[in-house]
């Protein structure tokens, strides 16, 4: 549930504490909060889900050098984070005239607070407001489903009738439509195009059977109704309303198709078998393709925005629920399989951008018969660590080559034993000293062994880097770039990342 940002600075708690707006007044009127979080962890962009609205002294961020500042509010802004709130600990802190700058051509709002008022009061006030909020919607939402599902049992699935009902509950016109737009059934016709109409905000949330995206169901309201509010409302009936909407469907042959081809590839079919069924749902058995496996905390809740954001990034993909979670089939262009997979890549990127989802996928498969092989190296990467908080939702297989291959071929002590041998001398200063050597020395191996690439990942000036690298070639006994040690090393430092004691992302210096 999202709350206006205006409406959170002009709360009396908030004002009490002097705000003074330093850049990104352009945005304060559009931007929506969706929670409240102090934070003075430096790289917590890849944590955030998008409209917080964050608060932090700046002491870690200005103890940076001038260029990861501004790398920091790039993070935020790509993000999506509502708001940057400051109160230094020491009043007379001058923020930077550059940091300002740059968060005013960003257009993120940025605010001082001139006096202080603690962050968990703050936080605890405004984060109140916008649970209270969610549980009304959903409260109300409930006591419609309960409604519907009283009617559904007494007069059958009638889906006017059912529509008719959330009308009346809701004042906002219901419509249920087919995924082309056209027309199922309405609660009351539309106004017509003479007639004075008030502005509306529709909101739509899909309705599955089984596997499949039915229909959709939009709910129009007026201007005065919050969107978000509506937009909870309508996920939270999807399901009640998907009930009544299974009993006349009637998906397609290529639809049945789909489903039953994915549901063979998920649970491991023969190749030949797997081939019959992609040739009913009009794919070749040598075109090359791809596997993804989605999961969420809330997947039930999201499903719907999930599917909507995939097709729309690639219109192609085939998708399949199991067991909580959603798998994917991408069929990819025959003359580059590869640079194909890697556009797909980045537009799940962008379109999960706003999603809690993390989508894991799997290599080329050069023909539909390889396609559970494709969707295993896919969940495999679970089981790894991330190494960089740049990764975003989206984990790709290539990046893992390296870890995949050596949980095929290696029993857990002969990996020991190979860590142990690469770079033990470095995990033992680790163990004694709480060092972040190997987390560097793993960036700057990710980098190419470029060091302003990997002092900029981990907002460390060059010289700092130098100096850590220095220790850490002592340690290892020398330039891993000499006597062709690299490859081994690097694999030993991504290896051991991925024990419970080190699968953790690089902590930041400040």
């Amino acid at each position: 549930m999202l709350v206006p940002l205006s409406a959170v600075v002009d709360d009396h708690l908030f004002r009490s504490a002097k705000p003074k707006l330093l850049a990104g007044a352009q945005s304060v009127q559009s931007a929506q909060v969706r929670w409240v979080h102090p934070s003075e962890v430096v790289q917590i962009a890849g944590l955030l889900h998008g409209n917080e609205l964050l608060l932090t002294t700046g002491e870690a961020v200005f103890h940076l050098k001038p260029e990861a500042q501004l790398a920091y509010l790039d993070s935020l802004s790509e993000r999506g984070v509502a708001a940057l709130v400051l109160e230094p600990l020491v009043p007379e802190t001058r923020i930077p005239e550059r940091f300002i700058e740059h968060a005013q051509q960003l257009g993120l709002p940025l605010y001082r607070l001139e006096a202080t008022v603690p962050f968990v009061e703050l936080a605890e006030k405004i984060n109140r407001r916008i649970v209270s909020e969610q549980a009304s919607a959903l409260q109300q939402a409930d006591e419609i489903s309960q409604l519907l599902a009283k009617h559904m049992a007494s007069a059958g699935p009638n889906l006017r009738q059912l529509l008719e009902m959330i009308e009346k509950a809701l004042g906002s016109r219901a419509v249920l439509e087919d995924l082309g737009g056209r027309m199922i059934a309405e609660s009351s016709p539309a106004a017509g195009a003479g007639a004075a109409q008030a502005e509306v905000i529709e909101v739509a949330t899909d309705l599955f059977v089984g596997s499949d995206t039915a229909a959709r169901l939009v709910l129009a309201g007026s201007e005065s109704v919050s969107s978000e509010r509506l937009e909870l409302v309508a996920e939270r009936l999807g399901s009640i309303v998907g009930l009544a909407y299974a009993q006349h469907y009637r998906p397609s042959a290529v639809q049945v198709a789909n489903t039953s081809l994915l549901q063979a590839i998920v649970n491991g079919a023969g190749g030949h078998f797997v081939a019959d069924l992609a040739r009913q749902a009009q794919i070749g058995s040598d075109e090359p393709v791809m596997l993804l496996v989605f999961q969420s905390y809330d997947m039930a809740r999201i499903r719907g925005s999930i599917e909507r954001q995939l097709h729309q990034a690639l219109p192609s993909i085939r998708t399949y629920l199991e067991s909580g979670r959603l798998y994917a089939l991408l069929v990819l262009a025959p003359s580059d399989p590869r640079g194909a997979r890697r556009e797909a890549i980045a537009s799940l990127r962008r379109c999960l951008a706003g999603l809690s989802v993390e989508c894991c996928a799997g290599p080329v498969a050069e023909g539909i018969w390889r396609a559970h092989w494709s969707l295993a190296e896919a969940l495999v990467l679970e089981s790894f660590p991330e190494f960089t908080p740049d990764q975003g939702r989206v984990r790709d297989a290539s990046d893992y080559a390296l870890e995949r291959l050596a949980a095929k071929f290696g029993h857990q002590e002969d990996l020991e034993h190979f860590i142990a041998e690469q770079v033990g001398n470095l995990l033992q200063h680790e163990d004694q000293r709480g060092s972040v050597l190997l987390a560097t020395l793993l960036a700057w191996l990710d980098a190419g062994c470029n060091t302003t690439h990997a002092a900029h990942q981990l907002y460390l000036e060059r010289q700092t880097l130098h100096k850590r690298l220095a220790r850490i070639f002592a340690l290892l006994g020398g330039d891993p770039r000499e006597g062709g040690r690299l490859l081994q090393v690097h694999l030993a430092c991504r290896l051991a990342m991925g024990r419970p004691q080190h699968g953790r992302a690089p902590r930041v210096a400040t």
